[in-house]
């Protein structure tokens, strides 16, 4: 296949505008590219689940409401700090697919994102060259699309392709075995993500919930109670407060301690 220069690609002209719902909505530690049901419902589902069970926030698009429009998922990427390029045979089958990457490149060469390039079941070689079933998907594509590799958004895909999988990746030719692909990439992305272990995950997570409902009943009891039952004194003390927070928090830490 003969291909042009990839051309720069020009960058995006303004910030996605945040909504209240991306506001309210955990920060997404981890986004996964991808294509292929068949690789969301085998390989991926290990690395979503291995990823989750070390306390890593994953998001893929599948997670993603329906009917939200393509530029929700561009916001996906600008909240994320790494991002997972899962390059596969298929991959450039979706020009989904390659629109996001043209953004994570873009945010990666600003600094603002880790993108860590996963060759499933498909060489190095064939992916930065495009060749083999990889770069004849991308010519079909291409051609279909466009009819000429010179067309400014293919030249940004070829750029986009070739910069991201010239980064340190993680290839299936080496862990040919998948459960030992999935565990290399729960390493590299811990420590690309200066790793907070799942425990203490949980326990800040759960602590912080234990202190709003502990606050939420305190001050219901120290407000509700006495207007209603003008003899009982116990709930308007500040005594009674601190030991009711201290009982939650007693009660979880021994869950925690049990389980």
């Amino acid at each position: 296949m003969t291909t042009a220069t990839p051309a720069q690609p020009q960058a995006a002209s303004s910030e996605p505008e945040l909504t209240l719902d991306i506001l309210l909505q955990p920060r997404p530690q981890l986004f996964v590219n991808f294509r292929g049901k068949e690789l969301r419902k085998g390989f991926l589902s290990h690395v979503v689940k291995a990823l989750k069970e070390v306390g890593i926030n994953v998001f893929i698009d599948s997670l993603e409401q329906r009917g939200v429009n393509f530029e929700r998922l561009l916001e996906r990427i600008d909240n994320s700090k790494i991002a997972l390029a899962i390059f596969s045979n298929k991959y450039t089958q979706s020009d989904w697919c390659l629109k996001e990457l043209v953004r994570m490149d873009e945010r990666m060469k600003e600094g603002r994102l880790v993108v860590i390039p996963i060759f499933y079941k498909v060489t190095t070689e064939d992916v930065k060259k495009f060749k083999g079933k990889f770069g004849k998907k991308f010519e079909d594509m291409v051609m279909r699309r466009f009819g000429t590799f010179d067309a400014p958004t293919a030249q940004s895909w070829m750029m986009a392709v070739t910069s991201i999988a010239s980064n340190t990746g993680l290839t299936s030719e080496v862990s040919s075995i998948d459960s030992t692909l999935v565990e290399e990439i729960v390493k590299a992305t811990s420590r690309q993500l200066g790793h907070v272990s799942s425990a203490n995950l949980s326990i800040i997570h759960q602590a912080a919930v234990e202190f709003y409902v502990a606050s939420f009943v305190a001050i219901f009891c120290i407000v509700f109670i006495p207007s209603v039952f003008t003899q009982v004194k116990i709930f308007s003390t500040p005594q009674w407060l601190v030991a009711h927070m201290f009982s939650f928090i007693v009660r979880k830490a021994f869950y925690w301690f049990m389980s």
